[in-house]
């Protein structure tokens, strides 16, 4: 039995040792200089919600069967990756609404490179998977993909894809998700431009629902500079504690719409200009997400060259705004109308979830911000062994697998762990295709 893996991140890594594991000789084709993926750059947190009812209500437009494969199997998936080498660092997450544990990114893939090599596994680097090659009876049997040296097949009983998504290719973010040519930031390593999702759908499989969705944070907008290992330090997540206003002075969205800010920053990227700013006072600086303060938070924008305007009354910051773009007149009309309407208890519009509060208490600050994507939230359509289904006729493409964010649908209308959906279907994926069970 031989199993080819397309992307060496965290997904195509599982999938390699588990097959590895069971059998089957593996060959990991990793286009960059080093396996890893955007994982690297990650908190290290591998979770999901405590229960499907939960689960459901916080994404609620999600494959269930999906959802459940995450929940059911997760645990055992845990102990998988810690008994592999994974460092673990927690064996929680810090969110009673979920369960997981955090894991030391670097020395966790190290571990599973060597594991996989000592057992016979093939990790080639600067190998690009292209495309899929099938037979005359339409199963996959192989892949080609190109090096240094030129291009070359790899015969295979069955093919992995596990390239990641395609967060980092504008032309299908643009297509999908922001619906024109500007550019979002990438908050993960740039080489998941969808090679696995364009030669899969080449190859007539079905596309997911949540095409036009994304997990990301707001970020320090430019001129802010600040390399990949900063992603996490530098999120600006305290929308929950602001009042968020676009280039035209006005609130554009419910910025305590869910306790991740995943909505607030998929709105963001519908903006004019793509970028807006939170704007908070003495009060909601304060406000603390996890073990930081939304004023620790809006220093570390300071710190990367961010736009960070303090003003000791709202009349002063819509001067200095207006000087950037943003209309003075609209601007104080909007915090006017939503500080009254706090103050009597009316609703707003658009609607805030939660508590919230008037801006009152100087100084005042604005923040710009900018959205930026770690992953793709549609994919692949897959079943409940990770084989990706036809668009023609739903059933599995025979040979054909995927893992981790290449299988779609997961967290539409919400939010999961992207480092979970790796784990599970990676896991899932690799017995799927040695046993060839299809449930």
């Amino acid at each position: 039995m031989r199993v080819v893996i397309a992307g060496g991140g965290l997904a195509g890594l599982t999938a390699a040792l588990r097959a590895e594991e069971l059998g089957a000789q593996v060959t990991l084709l990793e286009k960059g200089d080093s396996p890893g993926g955007s994982f690297i750059y990650s908190s290290g947190y591998v979770w999901s919600y405590v229960d499907l009812p939960t689960f459901r209500r916080e994404v609620p437009g999600g494959d269930a069967s999906l959802q459940g494969l995450v929940l059911g199997r997760l645990g055992s998936c845990l102990t998988w990756l810690e008994d592999a080498g994974g460092e673990l660092l927690a064996r929680e997450t810090g969110n009673p609404l979920t369960f997981g544990a955090r894991f030391d990114p670097e020395p966790t893939i190290s571990a599973l490179v060597e594991r996989l090599e000592a057992s016979g596994g093939e990790v080639l680097t600067e190998t690009a998977f292209e495309t899929l090659l099938e037979d005359n009876a339409g199963r996959v049997t192989g892949v080609l993909a190109r090096s240094s040296g030129g291009a070359r097949e790899y015969d295979a009983d069955a093919v992995i894809l596990a390239s990641g998504g395609f967060a980092g290719d504008p032309e299908l973010v643009g297509r999908h998700i922001i619906r024109g040519p500007r550019r979002m930031l990438v908050r993960a390593h740039p080489r998941s431009t969808g090679d696995g999702f364009r030669a899969a759908l080449q190859r007539g499989a079905l596309a997911s629902a949540g095409l036009d969705e994304f997990y990301g944070r707001n970020l320090p907008a430019s001129p802010a500079e600040f390399p990949p290992e900063q992603f996490v330090e530098v999120s600006q997540l305290y929308g929950r504690y602001a009042v968020a206003i676009n280039a035209r002075g006005e609130r554009y969205a419910d910025e305590n719409a869910d306790w991740s800010e995943t909505a607030l920053t998929r709105a963001t990227a519908h903006q004019p200009g793509l970028y807006a700013y939170y704007i908070l006072d003495a009060a909601g600086l304060e406000g603390r997400v996890r073990e930081q303060t939304a004023k620790v938070m809006v220093e570390t924008a300071r710190r990367t060259g961010g736009t960070v305007i303090e003003a000791t009354s709202l009349t002063e910051l819509a001067d200095r705004l207006a000087e950037r773009g943003v209309p003075r007149d609209a601007f104080l009309r909007t915090l006017k109308e939503y500080n009254a309407a706090i103050a009597a208890g009316e609703s707003l519009a658009p609607p805030r979830s939660g508590q919230a509060r008037p801006l009152r208490v100087p100084p005042f600050m604005a923040v710009k911000v900018a959205p930026s994507i770690t992953h793709t939230v549609g994919g692949l359509a897959v079943d409940a062994g990770c084989r990706v289904l036809c668009k023609k006729d739903k059933r599995p493409i025979p040979g054909l697998y995927a893992a981790g964010v290449e299988v779609g649908g997961v967290s539409v209308g919400g939010y999961t762990s992207g480092l979970a959906s790796a784990l599970v279907f990676g896991n899932t994926a690799a017995e799927s295709s040695v046993s060839g069970d299809p449930s």
